[in-house]
């Protein structure tokens, strides 16, 4: 067996600091690691907040957006109403020779 020599020592040593220098750099990727995975947890936690806001305000708006469709059904049906009404009254007055104020006829849309 041959003995180890002053070139071998030097190498070992060598050796060590760069395996030193390789422990350290994947310590800061584990410390980097650690604030990165810290951080993704709050932004799941604030997203897991909004999303629950979201879902909340959705179904609002979906009561709203039901509402507005039944208004506007009725306007709908009311202006229909409203037109067979006018045309009776012009049928009225037309033979009745009555001419209407302008404030009471309904304005064309």
């Amino acid at each position: 067996m041959a003995k180890a020599g002053n070139g071998d020592s030097q190498k070992f040593i060598e050796l060590k600091e760069l395996l030193e220098i390789v422990k350290n750099k994947i310590d800061m990727m584990d410390i980097r690691q650690t604030g990165q995975s810290a951080a993704i947890s709050l932004m799941k936690d604030q997203l897991s907040v909004i999303n629950s806001k979201l879902d909340s305000h959705s179904a609002s708006l979906i009561t709203i957006e039901k509402e507005l469709k039944a208004y506007g059904d009725m306007y709908k049906i009311n202006d229909s109403n409203i037109r067979k009404m006018e045309k009776r009254v012009e049928t009225l007055e037309e033979n009745a020779d009555i001419q209407p104020p302008s404030e009471f006829v309904l304005a064309d849309l």
